[in-house]
């Protein structure tokens, strides 16, 4: 093949390339890269016709070949950095970008993106105060103020999100994403945000995940039906649209529309085609709205839907776990437990949790463990322990030790004011639909980004109490699944404010999205300490689900107080004494610390 024919070749590769047409790409180049298997040009282009496969470890390979051709080339180096991030490298993809600034230290795409890489998959705080002194630097380069406002708003700075967006939309009103960024973050702040969402879907009128978010912000200020209307577009243009339909479901159940939640499932599932996630979502749902019988018949249909696959043996599993004939249904357990599937092995935790098969428990417990689901399983273990092997019980829960209190009503300049801030902010009239609590609401979206100064005072308050709660721990156990992680929080996961009324609980559960959980209470019902034991309104630390017919005793009991702030390890079982009367007001978060 001459230089001539190659260069058209590599031209039409390249052309079909950026059509998306990878087959015809990979025609065009097969024999250049046969003809010239050292050539820069043409090992560059294999390495996008890679990615493009999704093949980065691939296009990693040939990227490297390239660069022992032409080691100084910096804009290759960020190519070979990016490439390395999306082959889960990350701490290589740094070095390649600081490669590529060191040979060309103007290259602001590449100093952006090391940024963003070192925020997002390596968790080093200081990534974020780079990307702002590059974005200072390069005031005319959106694309940088873009990423730092999704940055920003990643670490709760809802302001400087806003902030950041608004520089993008000074210059390009139009821009999409920063559009779509100010809307989110002004969502965050608490403030109205539905006609940002409006401006936004405006600007992306295809974009089904804004329309969603958009219908989460007409409900936040009272205007659900609204909400619901614009749900039912969505719906109506994409019938499988799964977030869609949840969220419609949650919407109508938390606003009690007075329409069935589960309409767009059901109308869903009627059509045909419907997809099995579809089907399984429905079923959840389902036994959260009307119990396992109810999902137990939906599973039935999928069945006679779908046949009998491997979505539907899940869900069978499933809904097997919360029946009322649990202990009947070992054959829907058996069907999912050598798939080796870490969600599968899950399901059947529980379910031998409820049969108090404890050795059973306890080996599959330990082998989710060592793969890296501690989050998930602990729960699951310390009952296995608890009922089979009490030391290891005693070892992992340290008899209550891991469970802390601190008082922050001190710390807090009008806690009575912080709580009639939370009460206008409780816009739902039932709690959610998925979650633990029972008579009462929660609010939506991440409570420690609103921008009221109650929220920000309470939340240093927090973090003072949560580093001391750290502190005073027992000392470092390697070997021990939770004492042997860092002793500073990288995050928050999650922040909310739930509010209990009239006999109002919590069902005893857990939380795998965080490290720490916590309970903070700022208004108590004049009941709290009533009935028989003197407990009504009281956490329960440790003490198994009611479903699993255990009497154990609690392994601690809280008393709650104005201004009380309870931490414990996030995989604690946890839930509360109904009260009788009145009203239970707390914020509760969970932090990480890995």
């Amino acid at each position: 093949m001459d230089a001539a024919a190659a260069q058209r070749a590599l031209q039409a590769a390249q052309q079909a390339l950026q059509r998306g047409q990878l087959a015809e790409a990979k025609a065009f180049l097969a024999p250049v890269r046969k003809a010239m298997p050292r050539e820069k040009a043409v090992l560059y282009l294999a390495s996008r016709l890679a990615r493009a496969e999704s093949d980065a470890r691939g296009a990693a390979k040939l990227l490297e070949k390239a660069l022992r051709l032409s080691p100084r080339e910096a804009p290759l180096w960020a190519e070979y950095a990016s490439t390395l991030d999306d082959a889960g490298r990350p701490d290589e993809a740094v070095k390649a970008y600081d490669r590529a600034l060191q040979l060309e230290p103007r290259l602001v795409d590449a100093a952006v993106d090391r940024a963003v890489l070192q925020a997002q998959k390596l968790d080093r705080a200081a990534a974020l105060e780079e990307l702002r002194q590059i974005a200072r630097d390069n005031p005319a380069h959106l694309r940088g103020w873009r990423n730092l406002a999704m940055l920003e708003r990643d670490a709760l700075e809802a302001e400087r999100a806003i902030a950041a967006s608004e520089h993008v939309l000074a210059t390009a009103p139009g821009d999409p994403t920063a559009l779509r960024i100010r809307a989110l973050a002004q969502f965050d702040t608490g403030e109205p945000s539905a006609a940002h969402f409006a401006r936004a879907s405006a600007a992306d009128p295809g974009n089904a995940v804004l329309a969603i978010k958009h219908a989460a912000a007409l409900h936040a200020e009272r205007r659900s039906a609204e909400g619901d209307r614009l749900l039912g577009d969505v719906i109506a243009a994409q019938p499988f649209q799964l977030d869609a339909l949840r969220t419609r479901a949650q919407l109508r159940w938390e606003a009690a529309t007075g329409e069935d939640p589960m309409e767009g499932f059901e109308q869903a599932v009627a059509r045909p085609g419907c997809p099995p996630q579809v089907w399984a979502e429905y079923a959840r749902l389902a036994e959260r709205h009307s119990g396992a019988q109810a999902a137990l018949a939906i599973v039935d249909r999928a069945r006679t839907a779908l046949g009998d696959t491997r979505e539907v043996a899940f869900m069978a599993a499933q809904a097997a776990c919360e029946a009322e004939d649990f202990a009947e249904r070992e054959h829907d357990l058996a069907a999912v437990a050598s798939w080796q599937d870490p969600r599968a092995d899950m399901l059947r935790a529980r379910w031998l949790a409820r049969m108090h098969r404890w050795d059973e428990l306890a080996k599959l417990g330990k082998r989710l463990l060592r793969a890296g689901y501690a989050r998930d399983v602990l729960p699951y273990l310390s009952l296995a322990w608890r009922g089979s092997d009490p030391d290891r019980w005693h070892w992992l829960e340290r008899d209550g030790e891991l469970v802390g209190t601190a008082d922050i009503e001190s710390r807090i300049r009008d806690v009575d004011a912080l709580a009639e801030h939370l009460r206008r902010i409780h816009t739902s009239q039932r709690q959610p639909l998925e979650q633990s609590l029972r008579g009462g609401t929660q609010t939506d979206g991440m409570l420690f980004a609103r921008t009221a100064p109650e929220i920000a005072e309470l939340k240093a308050a927090v973090v003072d109490a949560v580093s001391e709660y750290l502190a005073a721990l027992p000392p470092r156990d390697a070997a021990h699944p939770w004492l042997s992680l860092p002793r500073e929080v990288r995050r928050f996961t999650g922040a909310w404010s739930v509010r209990l009324q009239d006999a109002g609980f919590h069902v005893a559960h857990f939380h795998n999205l965080g490290d720490i959980s916590s309970a903070c209470y700022l208004a108590l019902p004049d009941t709290l300490g009533a009935g028989e034991a003197g407990e009504d309104g009281w956490l329960a630390l440790g003490e198994p689900p009611r479903e699993f017919g255990l009497d154990w005793a609690p392994l601690r009991l809280i008393e709650p107080a104005k201004g009380r702030l309870a931490l414990f390890p996030s995989w604690t079982w946890h839930g509360t004494r109904p009260f009788s009367a009145g009203e239970r007001l707390t914020v509760a978060f969970d932090a990480a610390l890995r």
